[in-house]
């Protein structure tokens, strides 16, 4: 029962925000004394200023508390943050820029003149260590949760079918740190048990069951029978308790940027924006991706030169293998890779067995047709950095689904060839959540998932976690 009650979301929210109102305050006391340093180090000796004195000290103490009182005001540490998504890094950004902005503005009504350097330096280093700070305690968090702890109990209530798949939602992202711990259905004759979550039977009296399983939130999916009023009535009942309640609409693979709420006539209704895959947003990722390929390239290519070598030394054949893909609106292209197998590997396919669950797309775990080099360079992704090269040409982009062959694209369902609407990616979702650990149905979950709701935003935090994934090597051979 103790240890139930640790894992109440009010406790534990509560610490977690005294933790981050302390974590803010020491960044932003370091950023500032930082500042502080180098204007100081950097101010010419015949201007007769004097950093440390009380004014300009007391002036950056005063921008400090603003800083971190803008951060509180702005919901940086709002509990329905915590944890999940780029909207604390969102708020954190704006926060930022809000903060510098009525400093240049006051600046200019008073006639003070703010120093460049001190400028210079506080609001980028400002804006990344608070950015590290809240990312590390996102890692702390994390940790925490997959060991059980600082999650929200919830009830969730709809129709077997609903429940269901929920509760496989729930387990693919225990970062957002909800666990179901029983479910009220809506059917006639409810199971005992469905997802491996208890069931305590149907939707009558409903604030009894919940208030009795000692849940912080109840979460409500689509039914027929959970209509409106039950919602309201279910409100009413569990007002003072502290439990949350949560909705979740039938809008699968759509993400929150898409989905806003507007209220007609007391009625709040979701209105969902269409996919753009035109426009200023496509020219952006255009721009980034030539870019951020050139400056990718002129980094590793040290790198590729030296795995050149290797390969070119260690086995017969040539240095790199190109193959025909398919990328967007159907059209093909030669992928380029660094060889990682030996020569006619793909008349060697037909004897050989692949044992994954993923039965379009061939994986094998020891595969014999693969080289020492190779090895090593598939189990850090190392062989597909000459994709940089296809990028350049326009082929591929940085961040999209996994370029498919010509045969499987051959036996694509209708609903799969929407991957085809962008251009595919050296690096994505299948790239970060498991690469071929992973079946074909949740592939393809994740490909269209970021087809439909793609964002320049998301494209970062996609390279970011690359990154780990790729120093990880999980799921890579």
């Amino acid at each position: 029962m103790e240890a139930s009650v640790d894992h109440r979301g009010t406790d534990w929210e509560r610490r977690y925000g005294r933790i981050l109102v302390v974590s803010d305050l020491v960044v932003l006391a370091w950023v500032f004394a930082t500042a502080h340093t180098v204007w100081a180090a950097n101010l010419p000796d015949d201007q007769g200023l004097r950093p440390f004195s009380f004014g300009p000290v007391a002036a950056s103490f005063v921008i400090l508390l603003m800083w971190h009182a803008v951060l509180t005001l702005a919901g940086t540490r709002d509990l329905r943050v915590f944890g999940g998504g780029p909207e604390e890094y969102k708020r954190v950004l704006n926060s930022t820029l809000v903060v510098f902005a009525v400093i240049a503005f006051v600046g200019y009504m008073i006639g003070a003149q703010v120093p460049r350097t001190y400028v210079a330096v506080l609001l980028p280093f400002g804006l990344l260590l608070l950015s590290l700070s809240r990312w590390s305690w996102r890692q702390w968090l994390l940790v925490r949760r997959q060991h059980g702890q600082m999650i929200h109990d919830a009830v969730v209530v709809g129709s077997s079918e609903a429940v269901d798949h929920l509760a496989a939602v729930i387990l693919r992202n225990a970062v957002f740190g909800y666990r179901l711990t029983a479910a009220c259905v809506t059917s006639a004759d409810p199971p005992d048990h469905i997802a491996g979550i208890p069931v305590l039977g149907g939707v009558d009296s409903l604030a009894a069951k919940v208030m009795g399983a000692n849940v912080d939130a109840v979460i409500i999916t689509s039914s027929d029978a959970t209509h409106p009023e039950m919602v309201r009535r279910l409100g009413w009942d569990l007002e003072g308790y502290d439990i949350e309640i949560i909705v979740a609409p039938s809008l699968a693979n759509i993400a929150g940027p898409r989905v806003h709420i507007r209220p007609v006539a007391g009625l709040p209704l979701l209105h969902v924006e269409q996919p753009s895959y035109r426009g200023a947003q496509r020219w952006a990722k255009d721009l980034v991706d030539r870019v951020g390929g050139l400056l990718l390239l002129l980094l590793f290519s040290p790198v590729m030169l030296a795995l050149a070598i290797a390969i070119k030394v260690s086995s017969s054949g040539g240095v790199f293998f190109v193959q025909e893909r398919v990328g967007r609106d159907g059209k093909t292209f030669g992928m380029i890779k660094f060889r990682s197998m030996v020569e006619g590997a793909d008349e060697m396919l037909g004897d050989l067995q692949p044992d994954t669950s993923n039965v379009v797309m061939f994986k094998m775990r020891d595969d014999p047709r693969v080289t020492r080099v190779g090895r090593f360079i598939r189990r850090y992704s190392l062989d597909e950095l000459p994709q940089l090269f296809n990028v350049l040409k326009g082929d591929m982009s940085l961040v999209g689904p996994r370029p498919p062959l010509v045969s499987e694209v051959s036996g694509y369902a209708a609903e799969a060839r929407r991957r085809l609407l962008v251009r595919p990616g050296m690096t994505g979702p299948w790239q970060i959540s498991g690469r071929s650990d992973l079946d074909w149905e949740e592939t393809m979950r994740l490909d269209l998932y970021y087809v439909e709701n793609w964002s320049l935003v998301g494209d970062m935090l996609i390279l970011w976690k690359t990154f780990r994934a790729v120093v990880s090597s999980a799921g890579a051979y």
